[in-house]
């Protein structure tokens, strides 16, 4: 539903609302009647006030992105959401500002998320000038828009675990309450936050040859942490030692990240001024979760949509909700 037919739909509940309300006393079909009329009126204003809301972070982040200064040293770690985006970061971070432990309260506040950060206020130009360079942030947008000739990194994971990781977040972050079943019909619609994976791949495929960007996969990751820091020392241009590659992989391990959650939690971000709870973002750091959650038909339905995703209308991307 588009943002005229909920304003619609909030003028005509709430119209509604003055025409039963006034002058009913308790009890009575006449508050049963009211109770359910007021309910709607919740709903539909409660939608209204999201859509508002998700339309001034919209405008907050494109302003920010305009007034942006760019530096040809930046990187930008992106990929869809649950592909391993934090522990690139992270690695990335290391590497860049030397450090040799986790001594930032929160990742966010020396490597940002970019469009996150703008979109929610949380930082401008002026406060991302401050960073020592050479920057780090995090982002899970297309490449086309991110900065023109940026420097990139984007991570790729297989996409059946990419839904089995997402779906944990939903629940343990995002108040989702459905099976997975009903998850994973949303993912191969592209109904959540970021839309759909199928087009946030392929349109980074499509970077492939450009010098400035670094495709990685999560599970060769997996498979050799102190190959990847080398490749990302390589791409940085950095000259590292065997023993720093160690280092760096190290700090940036499963077990290292997950003991100092707190630091990496994106709702640790919001902790910092919103005091909320953090809840489980450091999950398993497996590959191959999917086996236990999809069926031969899923696994099915869902290599039929890899065949030619960029033709599909009915994926394209869009900008992501910024209401969480």
């Amino acid at each position: 539903m588009n943002d005229s037919a909920t304003f619609a739909e909030s003028k005509t509940v709430w119209d509604q609302v003055l025409g039963h309300v006034g002058g009913l006393r308790q009890g009575g079909a006449g508050q049963r009647i009211a109770d359910r009329v007021l309910g709607r009126a919740e709903h539909a204003l409660e939608r209204a006030v999201a859509r508002l809301s998700d339309a001034s972070r919209t405008a907050k982040f494109l302003r920010g992105r305009l007034a942006f200064t760019h530096f040809d040293d930046d990187v930008f770690v992106s990929s869809y959401p649950r592909s391993g985006t934090t522990w690139t970061q992270l690695i990335l971070y290391l590497l860049c500002s030397g450090a040799d432990e986790l001594s930032f309260e929160h990742l966010c506040l020396v490597s940002p998320w970019w469009e996150r950060s703008l979109a929610w206020g949380n930082a401008s130009d002026e406060s991302f000038l401050a960073l020592p360079r050479p920057r780090v942030f995090k982002s899970h947008l297309p490449h086309a828009w991110l900065p023109a000739n940026a420097r990139c990194v984007y991570v790729t994971r297989r996409g059946e675990d990419v839904a089995v990781s997402y779906y944990h977040l939903y629940r343990s972050h995002l108040g989702f309450e459905g099976s997975f079943d009903e998850f994973f019909e949303r993912f191969l619609r592209g109904d959540l936050q970021y839309g759909s994976w199928f087009k946030h791949v392929a349109g980074w495929q499509q970077q492939r040859g450009n010098p400035r960007v670094l495709f990685l996969a999560y599970e060769d990751m997996k498979r050799a942490p102190e190959e990847t820091v080398g490749h990302l020392a390589d791409f940085l241009g950095l000259e590292v030692g065997a023993a720093r590659v160690a280092e760096v992989a190290e700090l940036s391990s499963f077990a290292s990240m997950k003991a100092h959650e707190d630091k990496f939690d994106h709702l640790g971000e919001l902790r910092l001024s919103r005091k909320i709870r953090p809840g489980q973002f450091i999950r398993s750091g497996t590959t191959g979760q999917a086996s236990a959650y999809l069926s031969a038909d899923q696994r099915a339905r869902f290599a039929s949509l890899t065949s030619t995703p960029l033709e599909r209308p009915d994926i394209e991307w869009r900008l992501p909700d910024f209401l969480h």
